[in-house]
């Protein structure tokens, strides 16, 4: 690899990690919200699904954004994988609206292995995503289970 090749790459992954850090810190603060008062149970329920869909967004942006540098920073196929489990995930919470949390952690644990989204009774797990893969992904995956939990 030449010089000139090496510098561009190590500012191109500067650049993506000083936009990705801003976006986490910018949605984990936006997670940080409250719930309005005088809202029904079902209104609390959409309120907090809302913000979890938001997080699930950023996710798979980011998943789709890694995608597209060059080189892959995520695979073609990981990244249709991500955008499956997204749009089940979000099925899921729009026809559960309560007691979803824990369908959507189960289907997070088995793309990821996260520690943090394991069941309560451990079991074995072969993650969906390669482990360098994961391991980028691993600040927005945190972000998701924050959310998650935050709501119940």
């Amino acid at each position: 690899m030449t010089r000139d090749r090496l510098y561009r790459r190590v500012e191109v992954t500067a650049w993506v990690v000083i936009v990705l850090s801003s976006l986490v810190i910018a949605i984990s603060s936006l997670g940080c919200a409250p719930t309005p008062k005088p809202l029904s149970p079902a209104a609390t329920a959409a309120f907090h699904a809302t913000r979890v869909v938001a997080v699930l967004d950023v996710f798979r942006d980011a998943t789709i954004a890694a995608n597209e540098l060059v080189p892959p920073a995520v695979t073609t196929d990981s990244t249709r994988t991500v955008v499956l489990w997204h749009k089940t995930a979000v099925q899921v919470i729009q026809a559960v609206p309560t007691g979803w949390q824990a369908t959507v952690k189960a289907g997070l644990y088995a793309l990821t292995c996260h520690p943090l989204a394991a069941p309560a009774v451990p079991i074995a797990c072969t993650p969906q995503l390669k482990p360098e893969e994961v391991t980028r992904l691993a600040p927005y995956v945190g972000l998701v289970i924050v959310v998650i939990n935050e709501v119940k």
